[in-house]
Parts: C-alpha cells; sequence; structure tokens
C-alpha cells in the first residue's frame, strides 16, 4: 500500500461514524426510519440526518422512498454484506476475554416462539431467567419464526422456533420439541363422547387456524393424502382462541396435545385422540450462525431448549 493510499484511507476511516453503519443496517433490515429508529432506540430525526450523512459519503441515494418502504439502490445491496460483516467483527472485539454471567447480565434477547410457543412456554422461560438470570430480558414477536431470516442475520433477533425449517447454510437448526395432534370438544357434545372416530371427526363441524402462505396445516395435508376433507366453518388467527370457541359451541378443533390438555382441563373440554394421524409434529429452534459461537446466545438457547424438553 503506498503512503498516498495509506494516508486517504486514514482520512476516510476518520470520517466515518461506527453509528452510521448501525444505522445503515437496521435502515436496510426495517426498510422504514421509524422502525429503524425504535430498533436502535433513537429519535427518527437522528436515523433521517445520519441517513443524509451516508448518502453524502458514499455519493449514492442508497435507499429509495417506494410504498413498501425505503427500498435498498443497487449501491446499498453492495454494502450490506460488508458493513454487516464489519459491525460483526467489531462486536466479536468487544466480547473478547468477556465470559458471559447469567447471574449478572442485563442483556435482552429478542425471540419469536409463535402463539402457541408463547402461551404455553414464554411463562416457563420468564421463570427460569427470574431465577437464574433476572436482569436478562425477553422480548417476543407475533411473526412466524421461518420468516425472519433478515432479521436473524442483522441481529435484530436472536432466535426463532417454528415447525418451518429455514433452509439455508448460514442458519443453525435444532429441533427442540415434539408435539402431536389431538383434538377438543365440549363436554356435553351432542355426538361426541369420550372417542372420536374418522366418521365422526368428518361429520362435524370444525374451527381451525386460518392457513397463510407459510404455513398450511398439518391436519389439511393428512386428510389430502386420504383424499378427505373436513367441514370447517371457522378459521381464525390464533391457535389460542380455538379453544374458547370450542367451549361455546358444537364444533371441534385438532390442535397440539400440549395445548389441547392445558384447555381440556381450564374450560373442561374433551381431549381426544385425532383420528386422522397419529405422527408428531417437529418444532425447530433456529438462529444465524453469527451468533452460533456467542457465549450468552448459547446459554440462552440451552436453557430454551431445556424448557421445551421438560414439557
Amino acid at each position: 500500500m503506498t503512503m498516498v493510499h495509506e494516508k486517504n484511507l486514514t482520512t476516510r476511516i476518520r470520517n466515518i461514524d461506527l453509528n452510521l453503519l448501525k444505522i445503515f443496517n437496521a435502515v436496510y433490515c426495517e426498510r422504514n426510519l421509524s422502525d429503524a429508529a425504535q430498533m436502535l432506540c433513537v429519535s427518527q430525526p437522528a436515523v433521517s440526518n445520519a441517513l443524509k450523512r451516508l448518502r453524502e459519503l458514499y455519493d449514492d441515494p442508497l435507499f429509495v422512498r417506494t410504498s413498501s418502504g425505503m427500498m435498498p439502490s443497487p449501491r446499498a445491496q453492495d454494502l450490506v454484506g460488508p458493513i454487516q460483516e464489519a459491525l460483526k467483527q467489531v462486536d466479536a472485539t468487544l466480547s473478547l476475554d468477556e465470559r458471559f454471567r447469567p447471574e449478572i447480565s442485563h442483556r435482552t434477547f429478542t425471540v419469536a416462539l409463535t402463539d402457541y410457543g408463547e402461551f404455553y412456554f414464554l411463562p416457563r422461560m420468564v421463570r427460569r431467567l427470574t431465577e437464574e438470570a433476572p436482569g436478562v430480558g425477553i422480548v417476543c414477536l407475533p411473526n412466524p419464526g421461518a420468516t425472519l431470516g433478515v432479521e436473524l442475520k442483522s441481529g435484530a433477533v436472536d432466535l426463532v422456533w417454528d415447525w418451518v425449517r429455514i433452509d439455508d447454510p448460514d442458519y443453525h437448526v435444532d429441533a427442540v420439541f415434539d408435539d402431536n395432534g389431538y383434538c377438543v370438544v365440549r363436554k356435553g357434545h351432542p355426538e361426541i363422547d369420550g372417542e372420536l372416530s374418522l366418521n365422526q371427526y368428518l361429520a362435524a363441524e370444525h374451527v381451525a387456524l386460518r392457513p397463510t402462505r407459510q404455513h398450511h396445516p398439518k391436519i389439511e395435508r393428512a386428510l389430502e393424502r386420504r383424499g378427505l376433507q373436513r367441514k370447517v366453518v371457522a378459521e381464525v388467527s390464533h391457535l389460542t382462541v380455538i379453544p374458547r370457541v370450542v367451549a361455546r359451541t358444537d364444533l371441534i378443533a385438532t390442535m397440539p396435545k400440549r395445548l389441547a390438555m392445558l384447555y381440556g382441563e381450564v374450560l373442561d373440554l374433551q381431549v381426544l385422540k385425532n383420528p386422522v394421524y397419529d405422527d408428531a409434529v417437529t418444532v425447530y429452534q433456529m438462529w444465524h450462525d453469527h451468533f452460533d459461537g456467542d457465549e450468552g446466545h448459547r446459554w440462552f438457547r440451552r436453557l430454551a431448549k431445556e424448557v421445551a424438553m421438560a414439557g
């Protein structure tokens, strides 16, 4: 490297504020200035001013406002990889010789657990954190975990649970628990009492989780393979709503066994073996490779898996 080149490089580095790179990354991930500001706990004007400086620094618009959000320019697409790697390297230097101690840590982990995971497992996670790491916080997102690849890569999300695997070598996938599909029906149902046959299942009316582009319920796939179809008369967006609908109607529902058993006791429901299939659904825990060696992250995902396996 020549002396002139070294001098120019030193001048350019002196003009770069590390916070600018963090803001670039946040805007790239969120596609929205307000959301980026919230992610970084700064004001929106601060993000706007930083974006102005970045545009001057790189002599490029970087992000263009559209109806779909702040879309990255081709130059921004080229920059995001090196910038994220640079932030990762800086973070690694800050953690050198710094052993994670959960009992004194004030770190916050952001996770997506699905509504089932949040309802059933989150209270158990919080209890463990209270006992072992009272200063550690947890934030849950409503998004399906497998849709959060960008957020995992950026570091905005630490960990996701989902029954849909992320099929990418940059992400780690670990099975955390299995759950069978059981059926729930109110006690006193006029047609069903103590057991459920396939004919009864097909003749009954059902409440079900609304299918999405990311998730097609296993019960529907199992029925399709057998050339069968159930009568779904009500669809809901959240799994935890289903048992309350069942408790007040003659509809039946298929749901994970743990949740069925819990609501069966609380709402006095019949919990019956599913006559369509009896194999388990696997839920996976997933994280990006750049978290894999993080001592705190390893501790947290081990705790999460222990909670899941304990049931």
